[in-house]
């Protein structure tokens, strides 16, 4: 039969087994919580660099990025060398790994804003495109233009879209929004001329109906050399009777 003494013993030994698992457990616990907090700003960091190949920055950005980035990494080796020496308690200290995750997203934030204004930069410089609303309302649908009309109506939110981002969605989003606004370009160069007598017309046309001093000669020349005359009919204006 076991003694008191040994007895104490073996109940001393198994709290301490009991103790150092625990301990264990919590460590691990910690350690995977360090990790999940670090991965989050390295996942946004590694999109950051990839949107940054897509669209180059100005050396100037690129310096200010470049000191944010050393002060991140100088975090990084006192977290490392910490870990290295000692436990994952020890990034407690002095608010270190606080400190490093603050920095982490100052470096972020930093590149994310240069990103979206190089891209603004970008969009600025090519200039503006006539809103799709807009044209339909200055350019009435005649048959010469109907098909461009339509090109533009299905191009434009496609601009629009990329226009509206707050930084290159994809590798391709620079050139392929170049491309964009030359084609809607290209498609607003190919409209026929109208003359304003004709748009007055058209206008009046699409609301009902033209008076005939609106079908003047630029108008019945345009029409013929633009459109199909055969396509409007001229009736009278029909007046309610009082009785």
């Amino acid at each position: 039969m076991a003694t008191l003494l040994e007895g104490a013993r073996q109940a001393r030994a198994g709290l301490d087994k009991v103790r150092r698992a625990n301990q264990l457990r919590y460590q691990l616990s910690t350690i995977q919580n360090r990790a999940s907090e670090w991965n989050e700003h390295k996942k946004t960091r590694d999109a950051l660099l990839a949107k940054t190949g897509y669209l180059p920055l100005p050396a100037a950005a690129m310096t200010a990025l470049v000191e944010a980035d050393q002060a991140c990494a100088a975090l990084c080796a006192q977290a490392r060398e910490r870990l290295e020496n000692r436990d994952i308690e020890s990034l407690s200290e002095d608010e270190l790994w606080r400190r490093l995750l603050n920095q982490a997203d100052k470096s972020n934030n930093a590149r994310a804003a240069a990103i979206s204004a190089n891209w603004r930069a970008l969009i600025s410089d090519l200039g503006t495109v006539e809103t799709a609303q807009a044209l339909f309302a200055r350019e009435p649908e005649t048959p010469g233009n109907k098909t461009a009309l339509a090109r533009y109506l299905e191009l434009y939110p496609c601009y629009a879209e990329l226009r509206n981002a707050a930084m290159p969605p994809a590798a391709t989003s620079a050139s392929t929004l170049r491309d964009h606004v030359d084609k809607l370009r290209e498609i607003l160069n190919a409209l026929t001329p109208m003359p304003e007598s004709v748009k007055r017309f058209l206008k009046a046309i699409e609301a009902g109906g033209a008076a005939l001093d609106l079908l003047n000669a630029e108008v019945l020349g345009w029409l013929g050399k633009y459109d199909d005359p055969s396509r409007f009919v001229i009736r009278t204006r029909t007046v309610a009777s009082c009785r």
